[in-house]
């Protein structure tokens, strides 16, 4: 399957990380050409989260706009 993809670790707070694939995606639906997929990998002791999109350029706007919902700390 094409696409980008990255991965992160169980403990970053995965519904934030959906709530903001999801978003995304329904923002950008009307640009999107290719895979935009979401979903949960287990191997062993870890676990991760997996986000594909459809392009470079997508998942760099995706990971913007994650970071820039990062809750802030104190």
């Amino acid at each position: 399957m094409s696409g980008f993809e990255t991965r992160f670790a169980a403990d970053q707070d995965a519904e934030r990380i959906r709530a903001a694939f999801y978003g995304f995606v329904e923002r950008h639906a009307e640009e999107v050409e290719g895979p935009a997929h979401i979903w949960t990998e287990i191997d062993g002791a870890a676990s991760r989260l997996t986000v594909r999109l459809w392009s470079a350029e997508a998942m760099s706007t995706f990971l913007s706009h994650l970071e820039a919902r990062e809750p802030r700390r104190p």
